[in-house]
Order: C-alpha cells, then structure tokens, then sequence
C-alpha cells in the first residue's frame, strides 16, 4: 500500500565530491518541486555546490575511508532529519550497495540494484555474457583481454574497440576499418581492463532513462541525439525525446532479467539491416542531461524519491520535445540567432533556465577552470 509523505522532503546526495556536474543537475531536477530541501555531503570545502541556491546546506566532513563515509552518512541522517539518501554516481552507489547494512537508516536508501547486477551493468564484457544468456539482442562481440590481440574476429569490419570499464563520454571510442588498426590499438592501449570488440551496426542511437523496482519499469524516457559534442560516439548536447514501442520492449525484457532497481541510462541502437534495436551498454546510474527529462516531464531524481518513500509514482510518459543544453544551444543559436528572441523556446527546450536560475555555481566554475588554464600557461612559460 502505497504511503502519504511528510513534506518538505530532506534529500541528502552523500557523494558531492565524485561528479559534482552531474550533482548540479541533481539539483536542478529537485529544484523543479517546491517541497524538496537538498544536504549536500562534500570534503572539500572550495566545493563550488556550495554557491547553489539549490542546496539547503552543504555538509562538511574530512575526506575519509569508506567505513568513515558510512558514519559521516549516519550522522547526516540523524543531524538533518533526512528522508532519502540519494547518490549519484557509480563510486558512491557502489559503495552504498556494498556497505548498505552499516547503515542505520537503510530504509532511506533510494532503491538500488543488487552488486552482481550492478558489476554486469558497470563491466561491457560482463553485460555482453549477460545479454548473450538472457537473448537479449545486442552487436556480436569479441572480449579481448588486457596486454592481448585478438586471434580471430567472426563479423566484418568496420568494428568498434573500446574499454569494459570506465572512459565516459566517448573516450578511448574507435571504430577501426581492418585487422591491422585493431592489433594496432590493442598494442598500444594505455588502460589496463580488457577491450571488447563489437561489430558496427549501422544505424543510430538511442539513449533510454529508465526508474525501476525488481525488475519492473516505474517510468522511462527515450532521447535521440540530433546535436553531439564531437563525434557521434561523444554525449548528446541536441537530443529528440520520443517514443517507441519497440524499444519498451527490449528495455522491460533487459531490466526483468537484472531485477534491477533504481535509475539507469541504456544506450541501444537501431539496426538499419535488420530493422531491429539492440542493447550497447548500461550507464547504473543518473546520466549527463538528467535535468533535460525533468524539462520533458519525467523528473527521475524526485520521482526515485517518491519511490524511496513509497509514494504514488505518475503515470505520465513526459513530452515529444526537442532539446538543447547550454552548448548545443550555442550551437543552435550561431544557425538561427532568432532562437535567443524565442523566449518560450529557450524555455521549454534547452537548460538556460537552469543557468539563470542558479548561476552562481556555473560562474565560479569558470572562474575556477580560467584560473587554473592561467597557472598552467604561466608554470609551462617559466620552467
């Protein structure tokens, strides 16, 4: 039965130190509900969170181990009267995973995917072994361990090569036309995990957000990038929500056979050949643009929130918007300067109300980030 909540709501991201980009759009998300007061734990205090009008109180403790940090989360608990712990990224869900019964309030823990399920979603060899037993459609892969070439490849070229582990945003991404360019890469690769091999599928891709309890999808979006930062394999800064039947399909059958719960990002991807969609890799955590799906409707933050407390989750499916963050709307206005006069676009369709709203912690980033470009040149100069 489903329970009536207490407001405001006291959220507390534990893990404001990991990727304080992503935190900020967190908090952005949050910021859209009225009765939703946000702790912030961090153990630097230059943390630039702390200029965000977003955040009620940002909570001071000394960089410590992981035994400590459980500690430091129980006092927050208590100290801020929280109603949910939210983490954000994967080194701060992971440890909350494995460490959960040191807490003295888990039922404040947001849902959560088991370890096994969550080191198959964090690990592409692991995933492909998965979806492979499970039937779930994905590229044809080869998994080539670390200081390796790979003896026999059983797909055509083009290929793509990357990492299991690690390298967002496209990094360490190639996609290699023969034999040689791949002996090539393996040789001098400088990560140390394994690589897979996968086959190219021509296509495009789809970016799919998902909030899940035991296997079951509670709500979703789906997002096809129009605008990218580098190559196609770089994160969307121009993307359509959307909706396909299709790909519900294949996201409920691959969350089923997790029992996952929690938030994730899935990227899958259209085969033009087979008109089919497939299944690339499992981000088990909130993804770059979150804040985007709140603008579309779809406030995954608040509504794992809700579900934490377990509370009615809306049944709403979110607009068929397109959308821009702040580069790709750069991007946008340099084709059409009008757009900067569309107030009701730059409104509904990009994150510059995000900006506007709370701009202090963006400015002294920048600041920050110019400062230390200075110093770099300078040290560089003089030695």
């Amino acid at each position: 039965m489903k329970s009536t909540i207490k407001t405001p709501i006291n959220v507390l991201i534990p893990d404001g130190d990991d990727h304080t980009s992503l935190v900020l759009q967190v908090l952005n998300c949050l910021s859209l509900e009225k009765e939703i007061d946000v702790f912030v734990m961090t153990s630097n205090k230059h943390n630039y969170l702390k200029y965000s009008r977003n955040v009620k109180r940002l909570l001071f403790y000394p960089k410590t181990d992981t035994a400590g940090w459980i500690q430091n989360i129980n006092s927050a608990v208590e100290k801020s009267q929280i109603d949910v712990i939210l983490p954000v990224f994967e080194l701060g869900i992971r440890k909350l995973i494995v460490h959960q019964a040191q807490l003295k309030h888990i039922d404040k823990l947001c849902p959560l995917p088991g370890l096994k399920e969550f080191e198959i979603a964090i690990e592409k060899g692991a995933l492909y072994l998965h979806l492979k037993k499970n039937g779930i459609a994905c590229p044809k892969s080869v998994i080539v361990k670390s200081k390796s070439i790979p003896e026999d490849l059983n797909f055509d070229f083009p290929v793509i090569v990357k990492p299991v582990t690690g390298f967002g945003g496209g990094q360490q991404i190639k996609v290699l036309i023969d034999k040689d360019a791949v002996n090539a890469y393996c040789e001098t690769r400088t990560y140390a995990c394994d690589t897979i091999i996968q086959e190219y599928i021509e296509g495009y891709d789809i970016s799919c957000n998902v909030l899940c309890l035991d296997g079951e999808i509670e709500t979703y979006n789906m997002q096809r990038g129009s605008v990218y930062l580098r190559e196609e394999s770089s994160p969307q800064i121009g993307f359509d929500f959307f909706d396909e039947p299709e790909v519900y399909k294949l996201l409920s059958k691959l969350m089923k056979s997790m029992q996952w719960s929690g938030v994730a990002n899935v990227d899958v991807r259209f085969d033009r050949l087979d008109n089919t969609y497939k299944v690339i890799e499992i981000n088990p955590r909130f993804w770059i643009n979150t804040d985007a799906s709140a603008i579309a409707g779809i406030n995954f933050p608040y509504l794992c929130c809700l579900l934490t407390l377990n509370a009615i989750i809306p049944n709403d499916k979110g607009l068929r918007i397109p959308y821009f963050n702040l580069k790709g709307l750069t991007r946008q206005v340099v084709k059409q300067p009008r757009l900067l006069f569309n107030f009701r676009f730059l409104k509904r369709n990009t994150s510059l109300g995000f900006a506007l709203k709370d701009p202090l912690p963006m400015i002294y980033k920048f600041f920050w980030r110019t400062k230390n470009v200075i110093v770099s040149k300078i040290e560089k100069s003089t030695s």
